[in-house]
């Protein structure tokens, strides 16, 4: 019995060891970074944008028209959508022309207070009328403007959920498109915390995806994480990676290899 007993001892202590082996096996790879010529690193990583966004609609309509399909281009403000447009032109048109009653009304009462025929609770019975009707106006506007759904910044359609026909309902955030702005290219690696004096900000690195080698370009450190994690022991870098036009490759979600060079460390 005390042999067997031994015998799971022994193996349970082996896991344990095997364990915290491959442990520390995962967190140097987690942390980077081979070594490479002339004492620089590399680390592996994925590019990355800064901005994308599910776009939907603010208010309740049905969509009429789509303007743009997967993979258009886009500018900050260009419609990507219409809902049918009839019922908020209705609503803008009454909210005119109660505007312009109220606005009627109260000249009228102007007047006939210079001549003292009228009150200064009337009259200001009467501005406080216009003063609503101006903001229902301006508000029936702002929504009928809602109706042509715009892209949010510059970037690309990468997803359109949108149909002709479909209903929107503003509270359940139905998605009609997701726009990605291409603009900055960004990487993220994660460095020891015993390097953390050798990266600077500014410093230029490569950056080369896995897959396409010859499609490497250049990139520049653009944020150093003012923490360390103490989970990992590591602190996060952010790559601002310089987009070439001649390498159609380079977009989010590419597998790179980010190349910090000894030249670049202080």
């Amino acid at each position: 019995m005390e042999e067997f007993n031994d015998s799971i001892f022994g193996n349970r202590h082996l896991v344990k060891e095997m364990t915290m082996v491959l442990i520390g096996a995962l967190a140097l790879q987690l942390t980077a970074a081979s070594q490479v010529a002339g004492g620089g690193a590399v680390y592996a990583s994925h590019l990355m944008v800064d901005q994308e966004v599910t776009v939907s609609s603010r208010i309740t309509g049905v969509v009429d028209k789509i303007h743009v399909d997967r993979g258009s281009t886009v500018t900050k403000g260009q419609p990507l959508c219409t809902l049918e447009l009839a019922e908020f032109d209705q609503d803008v048109k009454q909210a005119r022309e109660q505007m312009d009653l109220s606005k009627a009304e109260l000249d009228r009462a102007l007047t006939l207070s210079k001549d003292g025929v009228s009150s200064q609770q009337d009259l200001d019975t009467k501005k406080a009328a216009y003063g609503v009707a101006v903001a229902a106006w301006e508000k029936a506007k702002a929504i009928r403007d809602y109706a042509v759904i715009r892209a949010p910044f510059d970037g690309i359609v990468t997803e359109k959920q949108a149909r002709v026909g479909e209903k929107v309902i503003d509270q359940l955030n139905v998605p009609l498109f997701k726009i990605t702005a291409f603009e900055p290219l960004l990487a993220r690696i994660y460095v020891a915390e015993k390097d953390l004096l050798k990266i600077r900000r500014g410093a230029p690195v490569e950056v080369v995806p896995v897959n396409f080698p010859e499609a490497r370009t250049s990139g520049m450190v653009e944020f150093i994480s003012p923490t360390i994690d103490p989970g990992s022991g590591t602190f996060q870098v952010i790559i601002h990676v310089r987009r070439d036009p001649a390498h159609a490759v380079l977009r989010p979600g590419l597998a790179v290899e980010v190349r910090v060079p000894a030249a670049s460390k202080p």
